[in-house]
């Protein structure tokens, strides 16, 4: 061995123990952090930690590899400035987010002398000195944490999130609650802390979940720029909310996606008062049955199902005798009295899949799915006996409804709903019904 190469050695040990003891330091402080000890050339002296792994490729780092080749290229991008900076005498720290923000590092690197008072300066060979050392640590979670449980500055983007009229959240990719607003709270009943970290499917109706991911994995796929669908919701107190969703996704400067931004716009009145709209369109307000229009649609389907899978069903139709008389001689409210009470007596002798409708006037209609000509007759029978036992007490004396029941069977051979129901009425005319298949 040369003079020289011994001058190289012995001047190469300290600052190697030195780095190896520094190293050692950091690593027994900072379990989670990744330690590097690099020379001038931005090489590798010594690296511990068990980051190491989750930041790089611990294959190549060993003594005399370039730090640069072992750690992701959007990461050393932003450590490079800082390493060289160190080799200046200049100590530097810097938060780092990873493409995708999927990691937050927190970086300090600062130079590393042979450990005398004035080591820097012994250091010194015109252009620089001979080491540095820098401790990256993960704060991911520490961040996350932070950026939720942050207070909104007054007049900021927060405080304008937090005062919307309309109920928005942000989401995680996988679609948990990151964020919510007061508005959003309100409509579902559930405070901020009861929903964050949740999955926003697990208040949803069951019925909409498929199609809220489907919207989502679109989204995330690029295939369109946002969406809205309807969706139901269970609140905290287990009622169902009705509201339409809209939802886009934020992504990075790179295009990889961030965050879901959803808003809730409760529609459950306007949806309660189409349904009573509806109601008040398909049915008889009197008796709440069936009105003629639904009927007429339902007796059309029925035909169609016939014609098409050989479905056998009933029709019967009731019509009360002298109903006009009735109310001309004892008034419209004893006349809608019975009514009700014919409507009443109806439905509780038939079956739930069983369709009643008032057709106007004295006149009733049902509707029997799945029944053959002889159960028909059973029951036509039946209401014969059962709806004339009605009675309405006018306070004079006791009223009975008197009737007409006609029945006819739908079959293949029914050609139309309007044939059905003129049969049905010739048979109740005549007192008798056609003969059945």
């Amino acid at each position: 061995m040369s003079a020289t190469d011994g001058k190289r050695l012995h001047a190469a040990d300290p600052l190697r123990a030195s780095a190896e003891h520094a190293a050692a330091a950091a690593l027994r402080e900072l379990p989670e952090a990744l330690s590097v000890v690099f020379d001038r050339e931005l090489r590798f002296v010594v690296t511990a930690g068990p980051a190491l792994e989750r930041l790089g490729d611990p294959g190549v780092c060993v003594e005399g590899r370039s730090v640069g080749e072992a750690l992701p290229a959007d990461v050393w991008c932003s450590l490079e400035p800082l390493f060289r900076s160190a080799l200046d005498g200049e100590t530097r720290s810097r938060e780092i987010w990873t493409v995708g923000r999927e990691r937050c590092l927190l970086a300090d690197v600062g130079p590393l002398g042979s450990g005398g008072p004035h080591a820097c300066e012994d250091a010194h060979s015109g252009s620089g000195l001979a080491a540095g050392v820098a401790v990256v640590r993960d704060v991911t979670a520490r961040r996350h944490a932070e950026l939720i449980a942050a207070p909104p500055p007054p007049g900021g983007f927060e405080e304008v999130f937090e005062r919307a009229p309309i109920g928005t959240a942000l989401l995680d990719a996988d679609g948990r609650w990151l964020l919510v607003n007061r508005a959003l709270c309100d409509i579902t009943g559930y405070t901020a802390e009861e929903l964050i970290g949740k999955r926003a499917d697990g208040i949803m109706h069951a019925g909409d979940v498929e199609d809220e991911l489907a919207c989502r994995q679109r989204l995330l796929a690029g295939e369109i720029p946002a969406f809205q669908i309807e969706a139901r919701y269970f609140d905290a107190a287990g009622e169902v909310v009705s509201a339409i969703l809209s939802m886009s996704l934020v992504r990075d400067r790179d295009g990889a996606p961030l965050h879901f931004i959803a808003q809730l716009h409760d529609i459950s009145e306007r949806r309660q008062l189409e349904e009573d709209l509806r109601r008040l369109a398909d049915h008889d307000p009197l008796t709440g049955l069936r009105n003629s229009r639904l009927f007429g649609h339902d007796l059309k389907l029925q035909v169609a199902r016939s014609e098409r899978y050989g479905e056998v069903a009933g029709l019967v139709v009731i019509e009360l005798d002298a109903f006009g008389l009735l109310t001309a001689s004892h008034g419209a409210e004893v006349g809608e009295r019975m009514l009700k009470a014919v409507a009443r007596a109806l439905t509780r002798r038939l079956r739930e899949t069983d369709l009643v409708a008032r057709l106007g006037g004295g006149e009733f209609a049902v509707l029997l799915p799945h029944i053959d000509g002889e159960g028909l007759a059973v029951v036509a029978d039946g209401l014969a006996r059962v709806v004339p036992a009605c009675s309405v007490d006018t306070g004079e004396e006791i009223l009975h409804p008197h009737l007409g029941v006609g029945f006819a069977i739908i079959d293949q051979a029914t050609v139309s709903a309007e044939q059905a129901l003129a049969e049905a009425r010739r048979a109740r005319r005549r007192g008798t019904s056609p003969p059945q298949s």
